[in-house]
Order: structure tokens, then sequence, then C-alpha cells
């Protein structure tokens, strides 16, 4: 079945015109954005009043990957306050060594996750900070709408009221690079314009948005996102034979069942979405298709890695996110910015591992830092999938 023909055009306004140059896709970016809060993720927020406070006392980074504890971190304390409303929340923050690492002038890169990273040394080793967000202190993974960004926003019957899970923990990371900027970055030696957000698996799907709603991140990894992340909904990879054995894995590696649309709608994990999200039957009735997500982190300043693992990802379709790949390439090509679009797929593994790191931070210090440094741009465009007979 040739599901291509299904997908929307990204090239194409909602009113049948057409993308011509790089303002119109500006115009057209705003329009999906809309387009996605009014259909999928709802409302994104912004604008709200953000301090903060340091201390020596290490909060812990609780995910699905267990609970760290953030021996030798420093405690971040975010304080946002709408009119009356405040909320709080706390994270920690893993330095460098800098007897191994001197700090840069300017202060470290840093890397905002979503939770807690099992490869985080890899990352601190490379002179990156890392910053373990609590996502399920900013909102419960669940329909209940409870947490720090709920406080703020409660989620009601209006359609105006309504921002799902996935759109709150990207609020979060948000607003943790805010409270960077309004000084926490000097308190703590990082740099505010050399930002990372990352996550797995559902926090995947989380930093994909992000990277759609907040242009001061400088590079977007969203990391085995999925269904409801950077897999399209219309590419199907279950019953499809892949050949793994360049990767050392199997020759023969038959693709399971991947997540349907009905899942996503389930009580457990439609609190992911705003209720409009409920009313798709079908992912060939959708107004989107999850590529134009991942374009909506394009842009000349930043850059978009995808990440996902070749083996054990049935269920979250690795295939279709390289197919996300290859469908956003052609926006970056149209921008001229090839280079600024990247990925990693690693064999097995659901989370960013350290092989992912191993690639993505130099990535981060040419592209973004300007460093020179050895990167196999070429590796960083192909994956598996494109070999001759994973093509489906």
């Amino acid at each position: 079945m040739d599901t291509t023909k299904s997908f929307p055009d990204i090239f194409t306004f909602e009113n049948g015109t057409r993308v011509e140059t790089a303002n119109d896709w500006q115009l057209r970016a705003a329009e999906l954005r809309e387009l996605y809060e009014r259909t999928m993720y709802g409302v994104w927020r912004s604008g709200e009043n953000v301090t903060f406070t340091v201390s020596d006392e290490g909060a812990r980074s609780i995910s699905f990957f267990g609970d760290h504890p953030a021996e030798g971190a420093k405690n971040l304390t975010i304080q946002v306050s709408v009119g009356a409303r405040t909320t709080a929340w706390s994270l920690p923050v893993y330095l460098p060594d800098p007897d191994k690492v001197p700090m840069p002038e300017g202060g470290y890169p840093f890397i905002v996750s979503m939770h807690g990273l099992p490869s985080m040394e890899a990352a601190l080793s490379q002179g990156f900070a890392v910053l373990a967000n609590n996502s399920t202190l900013v909102a419960t993974d669940d329909t209940r709408h409870l947490g720090s960004f709920y406080e703020l926003y409660p989620y009601e019957t209006a359609a105006e009221t309504q921002t799902g899970v996935l759109m709150a923990w990207a609020w979060g990371a948000s607003k943790i690079l805010d409270a960077i900027y309004n000084g926490a970055g000097k308190t703590l030696g990082l740099n505010p314009s050399l930002s990372i957000v990352t996550g797995v698996s559902r926090w995947g799907k989380a930093t994909a948005v992000c990277g759609a709603y907040d242009a001061r991140f400088r590079l977007v990894a969203p990391s085995c996102s999925g269904a409801g992340g950077l897999a399209l909904y219309r590419y199907f990879s279950e019953g499809k034979k892949y050949d793994f054995s360049t990767k050392g894995a199997s020759a023969e590696y038959v693709y399971g069942q991947n997540e349907p649309l009905s899942c996503l709608q389930s009580d457990a994990e439609r609190g992911w979405f705003n209720d409009a999200f409920l009313h798709y039957a079908s992912p060939f009735e959708l107004p989107v298709e999850q590529y134009e997500l991942a374009a909506l982190s394009a842009a000349p300043n930043r850059c978009l890695f995808l990440i996902a693992s070749c083996t054990g990802e049935d269920w979250v379709n690795a295939p279709s996110m390289w197919e996300c790949y290859c469908e956003v390439s052609k926006l970056f090509h149209f921008l001229s910015l090839e280079d600024h679009l990247a990925c990693n797929f690693h064999k097995e593994g659901h989370a960013v591992i350290e092989e992912d790191f191993l690639l993505m931070l130099p990535y981060f210090n040419k592209m973004i830092r300007g460093i020179d440094c050895e990167v196999d741009m070429e590796g960083l465009h192909t994956s598996v999938f494109a070999l001759p007979q994973n093509r489906h």
C-alpha cells in the first residue's frame, strides 16, 4: 500500500495556495502550529513570570528509567506565576567536572532532558551539563491533568482551555530555559544560547512538540518518539521484513504490531492530547502528518537530530520515523538547511544511548558552536532503513 499519496502536502496552505519562498514557509509554519494546537496537542502557553532559586541540595530526577539520586548535583527550583496563580517544581542540574572539562567562556552548553538519562556520563565527559527534569511534576502522565502546569492552566471543557500532557511537558522544558535566560545560567555556569532538548518515548513526543513551539532550543533531539511523536501515522511497518545485519542484528527481522491511533485515544494515553484528537477515527482523517511537526524545528540557527532504535521497536514503528526523516528532509532542502537535519538509528535501546551522544554532541559543536571537529555528516543523513532491501 502506497501511503505516501495520502500524506498532507506541507507546501500547500489550507486555502490551497503554495509555499514558494522561505518567507511563505514562515507563514505556513505558523498555520501548522495553530493546526496542531487545535487538533492534537492543545494550547501552547507562554509569557509567564519565571524566577528561580539554586541550592546545593540535590533534587531527584524521576522517570520510567528509574529514580536518579542527584549526588553532586545542584538543585534548581523553577517558580512560575500567571496573575494570582503560582507554582514551582525542582530538578537536579549535573555539571561537568571543571578539572576535566574547564568551563568555556560564556558557560557550558547544556541538555534539558524530560527525565533522567541513563548515559548521562557520556554527555558530562564531553563538557555538556544535564538538567534532568521531573516532568511528572509538571504534568501527571494520565487524564487527571494535575501538576504545576495545570495549577496555572486548568484543563476544562472549552477548547481554548485544553492543553494536553505532551504540550505541558514541552512547556516545562521551555520554563527551564526561561529560568536559564533569567539568570540561572549565570549562577550555574551555563550558556543560555547553547541548549539541547531531548527525551525518550512519550517524552520523545514532548521533545518534538517543544522544538516546534520554543525556537530558542538550538538542537531538538527526540528519541524513539513513536506515534504522536515523529512516527508517521499513515506509514505502517508491521508484517514487513528488514535486514539489520549491518547493525549486527537479524537479517530477517519482521516487525510486529505498530501502536494504532486507537491506543493513543485510549484511557491510558488520551491525556497526552486535547479532546479534539479523540474525534479522528482513522489516521487518514488527520489534517496533519508528523513530518510537519518535525519541520517546525527547521531554522538557520537550529538543528533537528532524530534518534531511534532498529530492533525491539515494533510498537514505536522505527521504520516510520525514518520515513518521517525522508519526508521532512524535503523541507530542509527547500530552505537550504540540509545539514541542519541529522539522525542516528542505533541497533537497540529504547533510550538516548552513549552511541547517540558520541554522534550528536560533536554534531552540535560543529553546527551550533562552530567548532572545527570531525563529524561524519554523510553518516548522519542515512540509516539502515535506506538500504534497498529495506525500502517498502
